[in-house]
């Protein structure tokens, strides 16, 4: 996910102070509660758990994916609980002239500790994390294009996944990079 932070394409906004992705450590927080999964049914199917569990299974399994991947990645990831960022008012980012991102963002003057009192430098604050079959970024976060996520049931093409975060500047309390990025 990090390499969204690189440039590239995607819907991104960046704050003119920053230059590149973090290395080495960095702390993480929304991993609790931002993973969904569409097409519930289609998935239960095909990884044999029951529908009524597939949620709790399959954002758990996330999690933990998206964690183990994320400590590959970084050999000082601090992991914050979602409570750490969620007692802030939810807002919306601007990434472009339609391109709208919600999240949890920390108020001016107010940084995230771990559990241990310290202050990790920057947080990555996973907002929302869509698992599910032929996703179009577009129809989540455009606003002009927001209803045109269709119900209609077919065969897959893809697993996908869209998510949106925000690279916070803990010390200096502002948002330095924020994307929505899509995979196939």
């Amino acid at each position: 996910m990090l390499t969204g932070c690189a440039d590239s394409y995607h819907w991104t906004a960046s704050h003119p102070m920053y230059h590149k992705a973090p290395y080495g450590g960095i702390a993480v927080t929304g991993i609790e509660n931002a993973f969904v999964i569409t097409r519930s049914n289609w998935f239960a199917k095909r990884l044999e758990i029951g529908t009524d569990s597939i949620q709790i299974k399959g954002t758990q399994h996330c999690r933990n994916t998206f964690e183990t991947e994320m400590r590959k990645a970084y050999g000082n990831l601090i992991v914050l609980p979602d409570s750490a960022n969620t007692k802030f008012p939810e807002e919306s980012l601007k990434l472009d002239e339609r391109i709208f991102i919600k999240g949890h963002i920390p108020e001016q003057s107010v940084t995230l500790k771990d559990s241990a009192g310290n202050v990790p430098p920057v947080v990555l604050i996973l907002h929302e994390f869509i698992v599910g079959t032929d996703l179009k970024r577009e129809n989540f976060f455009d606003y002009a294009l927001i209803h045109n996520e269709s119900g209609s049931i077919r065969k897959p093409d893809n697993v996908s996944a869209i998510f949106s975060y925000t690279l916070w500047d803990n010390l200096k309390q502002r948002p330095l990079f924020s994307a929505v990025d899509e995979i196939q």
